[in-house]
């Protein structure tokens, strides 16, 4: 886990690795029920099989959920992140039960606000299984805490 660090102590092309989490059966039915995504292939083993992935893959909004949570672990904005102020988010293959994943997050940009307190960061990421495969990528974009007395 990464120390936190404020706005100014984030530099364009630091890259951080989060710890890894497999995907369980579980996740897909207590996603399902909380979003009401009922989708027939995400739920049951017999509709999945008619499909092009053969078996039962992970909703795709459950995958930018579990992208967010590992960011999270990250631990890099552990109590000087304030808010996820926005996502852009691609879809690449699918993850499936059984897989371990893990989020790459690299900062891209960082802008000022008028608010003295906070800026902030652009992060490219990416969702890969223990394939190195890319499940999804997107960009994130984190309101974070400058240190105080700093403009």
């Amino acid at each position: 886990m990464e120390q936190a660090r404020y706005f100014e102590e984030l530099a364009e092309g630091d890259e951080f690795t989060s710890p890894t989490r497999t995907i369980a059966e579980c996740d897909l039915y207590i996603f399902a029920g909380l979003t009401g995504d009922l989708t027939d292939f995400h739920i049951s083993t017999e509709a999945a099989k008619a499909t092009v992935f053969g078996q039962r893959p992970a909703h795709g909004m459950l995958l930018a959920s579990i992208a967010n949570g590992l960011y999270n672990r990250i631990g890099v904005t552990d109590g000087t992140g304030m808010a996820l102020t926005g996502i852009d988010w691609r879809f690449r293959a699918p993850a499936f039960i059984g897989d371990t994943v893990h989020l790459v997050a690299a900062v891209e940009q960082k802008k000022a606000v008028d608010k003295l307190d906070r800026g902030l960061v652009f992060w490219a990421v990416r969702l890969v299984n223990q394939r190195g495969e890319k499940l999804c990528d997107g960009h994130m974009v984190r309101m974070v805490r400058r240190r105080e007395g700093k403009g």
